[in-house]
């Protein structure tokens, strides 16, 4: 008995047909957990006392080093300091607490994060409120003024995908020892900064231009030269500057904390991270790239993520230092390594003991503060 060829042509069609839809499907969906917000994740408080929270044990909570606790329900924010003590049978860890603002609740629910500082207020009283123009409306910033400075050097401070300015405060203090006057900005896509689509990140690929506001309102009020610090995705940022910024001539230096210099190389990471292959974090990246696909995703562009690469040859013209850890699972240190490697002469990176996504400061800022302050005195010129 013969079988029926066109029969068969037509359910291959169907087989093939299927097979795209859902390819399409899986990469628009991998490609918004890439750029879109994500729910905060919450850990467990147990009990707060005058000096200690318990809470309950993984793998940031456990995490050594000084951190930040937001009690949102109650407007809340705990600095904590070291372990006090573990217990494998509850599963519950107590820290110090080194710093309350607001009236913490007796337990419920609390966001684990890197920020230190629970305002602007905390690294300094005297810091001021700006408005920034961009090209998507008004961005707000904060401006520190040093103790001590001619105003000639300015700090920019660039935070990270999926955080916000309270984010980049870590970098303020050790400017404002150096002398240099220090402006945060928000930008677009961060809840602070002009909307986009469903607040969807370009990955710093548009971001930059607003931030560029920020090294425009420094030139205009006396800066002679500017540092870029750039957290995560600021990094990218900050890179972006430093090649198409009109102010780049101004740039004399760059600092970049755990920086995504390869997003082709950490979005693969991240499938390797939810236990997927490395070619379904590839079905994120092309739907990020086409036009069509892209707009599915939320974004009014494709992404050119070969723009977004450092590593791949030389690129970098400025003095750049890169704070880092072999700890990291977000951003893995490789991808630094490769971006030192491709851009030899130009790129330094100081390497810290097991710390998660852009905690190096957290686990040790006399280190951080010291490592930046060497690296100043040696890659950027005194004023």
């Amino acid at each position: 008995m013969k079988g029926d060829p066109m029969g068969f042509g037509i359910a291959l069609v169907l087989v093939v047909g299927i097979l795209l839809i859902l390819a399409v499907s899986l990469a628009v969906v991998l490609a918004r957990r890439v750029v879109l917000p994500r729910t905060i994740k919450t850990v467990r408080v147990h009990a707060v006392s005058a000096d200690r929270v318990v809470l309950t044990v993984d793998a940031k909570t456990v995490h050594p080093g000084e951190f930040g606790l937001w009690l949102d329900d109650a407007g809340c924010h705990l600095r904590v300091g070291a372990v006090r003590s573990t217990d494998s049978l509850t599963g519950l860890v107590e820290r110090d607490i080194l710093a309350v603002h607001g009236v913490p609740p007796a337990a419920g629910p609390g966001r684990w994060t890197g920020h230190v500082f629970a305002g602007p207020e905390q690294v300094d009283t005297s810091y001021r409120d700006v408005l920034l123009e961009t090209e998507g409306g008004s961005a707000p910033a904060w401006l520190f003024e040093p103790p001590q400075g001619d105003g000639s050097v300015w700090a920019v401070h660039v935070h990270g995908i999926r955080a916000s300015r309270i984010t980049a405060l870590r970098s303020v203090p050790i400017a404002q020892e150096r002398g240099y006057t220090s402006i945060v900005p928000s930008f677009r896509s961060d809840g602070e900064g002009p909307d986009t689509p469903l607040g969807a990140s370009t990955l710093g690929y548009t971001e930059w231009r607003d931030v560029e506001a920020a090294l425009s309102y420094a030139i205009h009020h006396g800066a002679q030269l500017i540092v870029l610090f750039g957290w995560s995705m600021g990094g990218q940022i900050a890179l972006q500057l430093s090649e198409q910024s009109a102010y780049r001539e101004r740039i004399a230096g760059l600092i970049l904390i755990a920086p995504v210099t390869d997003w082709r190389r950490v979005i693969r990471n991240g499938a390797r991270r939810a236990k997927l292959p490395a070619s379904v974090g590839r079905l994120a990246e092309w739907a990020l790239e086409r036009r069509v696909l892209s707009r599915m995703v939320g974004l009014r562009k494709p992404i050119d993520l070969d723009a977004l690469d450092w590593g791949a040859s030389p690129r970098v013209s400025k003095p750049c230092l890169v704070i880092h850890s072999a700890g990291d699972d977000e951003v893995p240190f490789v991808v630094s390594r490769r971006f030192e490697e491709a851009n030899r002469g130009f790129v330094d990176i100081a390497q810290f003991p097991e710390a998660a996504h852009a905690w190096e400061y957290n686990l040790d800022a006399v280190r951080f503060h010291a490592v930046i302050a060497d690296w100043l005195d040696h890659a950027v010129a005194p004023q």
